[in-house]
């Protein structure tokens, strides 16, 4: 294990020095601001320690030039392996792959037929309705139930429209018009990896800096990748705003301006995700928004709820909405984790600042319908 510390003027410049020497692999172990009495040329000095495996700074052997492998001729009517091909029987050299790509098969599969077989138990004027639900990426349980209910209002109003009142009603349980953001408060943003929290907070950043004029500054948790810094050291540098990667900014938190701090993304290990939720209850935030991608199958989301309640979110983002017409997902967070959506988002590289939740909107998308003859 090799350790260094760099100084530099700024944290970025700090951070470029590591990716030159150690590269993107380092990991962050500490930042701090050095005394006036330590610095050489004078002026404020910052001083980032990193750290990272020698095995990772090792040089690859060159490869060795290898001659073409003579094609392999069978007497038999058999398939011949090819090299580099995955067979059943090799297939346990790779049993976690296979057995990822086994259940989701059967994921596929088991989806299918239950839909299948509880189209035929729904009234033939409501099958458009539930297919349009199953191809937003609902959960046939939710879809189920949800044309069960439009079933019953048949006789006094058409599917459709019976269908978009029912939704919207729906999610108008689980939206808020207002997020009570006020000077003094430690905000934190958790999501999986790619959710698109970190964009998340510079937006809430340029709202509440730009848009409502009130004072923010930046913090992190995230010391598992130099990027990771480099990214928020951005997102300070374009909006103004300071920047406090002390690893105690919560400590001496001013009063007067809203403490808005990443975190690592989520992810199935069980020391990294038993840390984070350590570090955030030390933190004891004020508001913990979780970030999440509508490009996520609803499946894969449910299969977190467990790690996602666990870190006990205030609201929701939901992010990517420009990559997919499938807002499925939305639905389903706000049902199994009955918390309210606050926020929406484009990808990540988007332009513009979070959105305002309109139900009307996303029940629009989920069911294929114009917005002409419809009242929310």
């Amino acid at each position: 294990m090799i350790i260094k510390s760099f100084t530099a003027p700024t944290v970025a410049g700090a951070l470029k020095i590591i990716k030159e020497e150690l590269g993107n692999n380092a990991v962050i172990l500490k930042t701090r601001l050095c005394p006036v009495t330590e610095t050489v040329q004078g002026g404020d000095r910052v001083e980032v320690t990193a750290c990272i495996d020698e095995s990772a700074l090792a040089p690859r052997p060159a490869k060795k030039e290898t001659k073409p492998r003579p094609e392999i001729k069978s007497n038999r009517n058999e398939p011949v392996e090819q090299e580099g091909s995955l067979s059943p029987l090799s297939a346990t050299s790779a049993p976690l792959d296979f057995a990822v790509m086994l259940e989701k098969k059967l994921d596929c599969i088991l989806n299918s037929q239950r839909t299948a077989d509880s189209m035929g138990e729904i009234d033939r004027r409501v099958r458009p309705i539930y297919l349009n639900l199953i191809d937003a990426d609902i959960p046939v349980e939710i879809a189920r139930e949800l044309a069960d209910e439009v079933e019953t209002r048949l006789t006094s109003e058409a599917a459709e429209l019976a269908a978009y009142k029912i939704l919207l009603q729906e999610l108008k349980k689980y939206t808020t018009d207002e997020v009570p953001i006020e000077p003094g408060m430690r905000v934190v943003f958790v999501g999986p990896s790619g959710a698109g929290k970190t964009s998340a907070l510079a937006k809430m950043a340029a709202l509440l800096s730009s848009g409502l004029n009130k004072k923010v500054t930046l913090s992190s948790l995230d010391n598992i990748k130099v990027s990771a810094y480099e990214e928020i050291s951005g997102y300070a540098d374009i909006l103004g705003v300071p920047l406090d990667l002390s690893g105690r900014s919560e400590k001496k938190h001013k009063k007067d301006s809203i403490l808005l701090i990443d975190t690592p993304s989520l992810n199935g290990r069980e020391e990294q995700h038993t840390e984070l939720v350590k570090k955030i209850s030390e933190i004891s935030p004020d508001l913990l928004f979780l970030c999440f991608s509508v490009c996520t199958r609803s499946r894969d989301l449910i299969d977190s709820i467990n790690l996602f309640e666990s870190l006990a979110p205030s609201y929701l983002i939901a992010g990517h909405l420009d990559e997919t017409p499938r807002w499925g997902g939305i639905l389903t967070m706000m049902r199994y984790l009955d918390i309210p959506l606050a926020y929406l988002a484009d990808s990540p590289g988007g332009m513009g600042l979070l959105k305002k939740v309109d139900p009307a909107v996303i029940v629009r998308r989920i069911l294929k319908v114009e917005e002409a003859g419809y009242e929310d």
